[in-house]
């Protein structure tokens, strides 16, 4: 028995040996997912450009209240949707398990959890719009960014049931219909922001707080339009039905999703409010410090898009294999999602750093910003590499429904690593000479690369734990 023991293992060892870094099938499955969500994903952020530029034609006060006002209703909002998010890993695998028949019942419980979510967003952002009288000295300032929230509250259960008939979709490996609807989004958003802005016709002159009910009309517009896909496919027809159904809650249900969820959520809240803090930690230093932040910070995001897309790609993939317990499709599927992101992030790496002072200039013409932004994205390209693994592990690890893990890694990373050390690097000669701006970045690399180990080891320990032994 001994010996026959030792075959097996040696079998498989050689066999994993033999295992190929890149599998041809996983990898037209992960591109098929991931480029219709980076484009998308880029079209959502091409919204938000939208406004700005809009808002800025109009004048600076209207452009520094859309400013304010997304701060509050922006981080808000994008927490609770991601708290959705888990909804197309809970459907993917429920695939890879063949128990489809429960799709349904997940949609119908997430529509109800979108919807009260959205309240919880409303009052939130209503009370919170409050506060911006307390941090400003221009009333007119506070009122535009006030409008521009309450403008938007109308839209908020619209984005967030469009999470819902987003992880449908995505729970099936189709990611091309939220990518339409977003260019659709974007090719109405932009007309729609000038006439409320302007005033056009029967349109009002809102000003810059125009941007916020256009955002609640294009939700809507937005969210309707992929339900109408779902309802026209005869693939989806029958679960859109299931999911508009007035059923009564599931509460075991919902509270499964909302602890694989909220984890989700409250990270991204982190994460997001980090790299507001940081940025008001620079504020001192000056326009031309804070403007050369905001040009580095604007293309972090644009290429965090691809890892960020990968990442939604992987929580699908791992899933389904984890649902079906298909272990040795599931190593194939990381070990093909390493070699591509890592390949990419690389490319990314070294053209930001060969192309970095034509990319600023895009931004402005201020050599003084120009110089400085030019050294931030040095760093902006260095800690590429560590934002791509853990937005990778994450995924992973909502594929694999463990998700606490996420909450406490971007709480311990950010806030009490991360925060701490971007005002000592950037105020401070404590630990080195003040930095200034550079300063956010070094904080970032480390951040990031603590994230990053922290979850890259748990992922090592859960992928053990979800497939069963046989």
């Amino acid at each position: 028995m001994m010996e026959l023991f030792c075959s097996i293992e040696r079998r498989n060892m050689s066999a994993a040996r033999k295992a190929p870094w890149l599998d041809r099938s996983e990898l037209r499955r992960l591109l098929a997912l991931m480029l219709p969500l980076y484009v998308g994903n880029l079209l959502h952020m091409g919204m938000g450009v939208t406004d700005t530029v809009v808002a800025g034609w109009k004048g600076e006060l209207d452009l520094a209240g859309v400013a304010m006002g997304f701060s509050i209703s922006g981080t808000v909002s994008i927490a609770t949707g991601a708290v959705l998010t888990i909804l197309s890993a809970m459907i993917s695998r429920l695939r890879g398990a063949g128990a489809e028949m429960k799709v349904g019942l997940i949609l119908n419980n997430g529509k109800i959890l979108a919807l009260l979510l959205a309240v919880v967003d409303m009052l939130v952002i209503a009370a919170g719009s409050f506060v911006f009288r307390h941090i400003t000295d221009n009333p007119a300032l506070a009122d535009m960014a006030q409008r521009y929230t309450l403008y938007m509250l109308p839209g908020l259960p619209a984005m967030l049931l469009m999470r819902v008939v987003m992880a449908n979709f995505e729970g099936y490996g189709q990611t091309r219909p939220a990518m339409l609807v977003a260019f659709c989004g974007l090719m109405c958003n932009m007309p729609l922001n000038y006439a409320l802005v302007f005033g056009w016709g029967p349109f009002p002159q809102l000003g810059g707080a125009g941007c916020g009910l256009a955002t609640a009309i294009v939700s809507w517009c937005m969210f309707l339009c992929l339900l109408g896909m779902m309802l026209g496919s005869r693939r989806h027809r029958n679960r859109a039905g299931q999911m508009l159904a007035l059923r009564r809650a599931d509460a075991g249900l919902l509270r499964h999703t909302l602890r694989l969820g909220l984890p989700v959520g409250v990270a991204s809240l982190c994460e997001m409010s980090f790299f507001s803090m940081v940025t008001l930690i620079i504020a001192p230093l000056g326009e031309t410090a804070v403007s050369a932040q905001q040009v580095a910070i604007n293309v972090s995001g644009v290429i965090f898009m691809l890892p960020l897309s990968l990442g939604i790609a992987a929580s699908i993939r791992a899933a389904y294999h984890v649902g079906g317990q298909r272990r040795d499709a599931f190593n194939a599927m990381v070990r093909t999602l390493l070699v591509v992101t890592f390949t990419l992030v690389s490319l990314l790496m070294v053209a930001t750093i060969l192309l970095r002072r034509d990319i600023v200039s895009f931004y402005t013409d201020s050599a003084e910003i120009v110089d400085l932004a030019s050294v931030l994205l040095v760093y902006c390209a260095v800690y590429q590499i560590a934002d791509a693994t853990q937005a990778l592990m994450s995924g992973l690890l909502r594929g694999c429904h463990d998700t606490a893990i996420i909450t406490w890694s971007n709480l311990t990373s950010y806030w009490v690593i991360g925060l701490p050390l971007s005002y000592l690097l950037i105020r401070t000669d404590i630990i080195v000479p003040a930095m200034g701006a550079a300063g956010a970045w070094v904080s970032f690399i480390v951040s990031l690369s603590l994230a990053a180990l922290i979850l890259t080891l748990r992922f090592l320990h859960t992928r053990r734990k979800v497939f069963r032994s046989r």
